[in-house]
């Protein structure tokens, strides 16, 4: 293929994700990409129960303008997204036939991701794969052996390995990625949206307040998440009823799931008064709540990523985050860019939390660096690695 011909890029996706959306606009918009999204399921463009969330989920934000994209026929009983076999799409392998040069696909679990590189061997089609693949600190299982064999194998198969940090990375090079695969595509937020309403709510920021039934007198700490046990939401409850904060700290929780009640009656039993129940928050109202928040949490016990960190960064919020959270390898410089603290040690949290209330010119540097550090993992600089991976097959005149 001539750099003078636009590149056909098909993505086999499992769903519409309202983080993905944005990167598939702007690489349909791109002179030199034709792109076509196979999506395996509708879930997150209609609303659906999310086991996690406690709820039916169904994002507030378009998530399927601005670029082609298709429903595969789905063969599997199986609704639970969660679930890596709720993707069995004989159409992955189908559509791919019609011959595309590039086909992205996300993971190596689906079955529907099986089929598409099934065709793309058949077509000689060049493969990226971007996945949250990352080494764990944990006892090997039985299974383990397979599973790496089954990991090398689409890593050297693989034309592009689509890495979203550095923990990621350094996982693909495990398994023994070269280092003419390996291209940045950074997991992104909206950055430049974040910070506009950071400057917009600023200036009307008392009203703000009143309407999430947020004080004003103290500083404000930011929970955004499921609630379930992963996530570590009794953290919040933690830092609210501190010896050390709770009479200078209000806490935001942002979020249901399974434990949702039971830690509104553990609040209620230690009669705290400090922490607002925000409930679910969809999408367009999300940016209104970083942008109040002086100080954000993420205390889960691990994550492959943690985009809410990049979101409460970019809206300019203090971060304070579990070390196993994938994301703080990438974003979080320790007394710079935020704080990281051990999974589970509340305690070193809280001294981290309570250095931040008590020294307001120290948070406010920070929630400036956090803004300008999270502004490096944003769309463009995705675009960016995809085009880069692209051009070194001859596809793309240039990655700019």
């Amino acid at each position: 293929m001539t750099t003078s011909a636009r590149c056909r890029v098909a993505v086999v996706a499992s769903h519409p994700i309202q983080y993905f959306t944005p990167l598939y606009q702007r690489l349909a918009r791109h002179p030199e990409i034709d792109l076509d999204v196979f999506f395996c399921r509708d879930y997150g463009a209609r609303a659906q129960f999310d086991k996690q969330f406690n709820r039916a989920v169904a994002w507030d934000t378009d998530l399927l303008s601005g670029y082609k994209h298709h429903f595969l026929w789905s063969a599997s009983p199986i609704r639970d997204t969660f679930n890596p076999l709720h993707a069995i799409n004989p159409g992955a392998f189908t559509r791919l036939l019609a011959g595309y040069d590039a086909v992205w696909m996300n993971g190596y679990l689906y079955p529907s991701n099986w089929f598409a590189a099934a065709a793309a061997a058949l077509r000689n089609t060049r493969v990226l794969i971007r996945s949250e693949l990352r080494l764990m600190n944990r006892p090997r299982r039985w299974f383990d052996t397979v599973r790496d064999s089954v990991i090398r194998s689409w890593i050297r198969h693989a034309d592009a390995l689509l890495y979203i940090g550095e923990a990621n990375r350094e996982a693909y090079l495990h398994y023994g990625a070269r280092d003419a695969q390996l291209h940045f595509v950074p997991y992104a937020a909206d950055v430049d949206r974040l910070q506009l309403t950071r400057t917009r709510i600023s200036a009307r920021r008392t009203d703000a307040c009143r309407e999430w039934g947020l004080p004003t007198d103290r500083t404000i700490a930011l929970f955004v998440g499921k609630l379930f046990e992963k996530k570590q939401p009794a953290a919040m409850i933690h830092l609210a009823s501190h010896p050390l904060l709770a009479s200078k700290i209000h806490i935001a929780v942002a979020g249901s799931g399974p434990q949702s009640e039971r830690l509104q009656d553990e609040a209620r039993r230690l009669g705290l008064t400090n922490v607002t129940w925000c409930g679910f928050v969809n999408q367009t109202k999300l940016p209104e709540l970083y942008a109040l928040a002086d100080i954000y949490v993420m205390p889960s016990l691990w994550e492959t990523w943690g985009l809410v960190l990049n979101e409460a960064m970019a809206a300019g919020a203090a971060p304070v985050a579990s070390s196993d959270v994938s994301a703080t390898r990438d974003l979080i410089r320790n007394g710079e860019t935020g704080f990281t603290f051990a999974p589970s040690d509340w305690d070193a949290l809280a001294q981290h939390v309570a250095r931040l209330v008590d020294d307001a010119e120290l948070r406010q540097r920070i929630g400036r660096a956090a803004q300008v550090r999270s502004a490096s993992y944003s769309y463009d600089a995705a675009v960016h690695g995809i085009l880069g991976a692209l051009s070194s097959f001859g596809f793309c005149a240039s990655a700019a």
